[in-house]
């Protein structure tokens, strides 16, 4: 079992539940309105600082997990102007 973290800011946040229902990932969670900062700039939804970016998390099979994965770098290397999507995939020990 994995766990994918995926951050997604720009227009389309409904892309990054679409992805996953495209590969049967049926649950995950939204937290919408995150800032922070990175290697893509501030987002930190002031003046200064415009945006905001949607995080998810979601539980998955490891076969099914590398998949969305793959699928999220694909979703980066076509991203509009502005838009920016990064995931990362994580053990998952135990879940009860």
């Amino acid at each position: 079992m994995k766990m994918l973290l995926i951050v997604y800011s720009g227009p389309r946040p409904g892309l990054v539940p679409d992805l996953l229902e495209r590969h049967h990932v049926d649950g995950w969670t939204e937290m919408p309105r995150a800032h922070g900062a990175g290697t893509t700039g501030r987002r930190e939804g002031t003046r200064a600082w415009p945006g905001d970016a949607t995080v998810f998390f979601s539980f998955a099979p490891d076969e099914r997990a590398r998949e969305v994965i793959e699928a999220v770098g694909g979703c980066s290397r076509e991203c509009v102007s502005g838009e920016r999507i990064h995931a990362a995939l994580m053990p998952v020990e135990a879940m009860v």
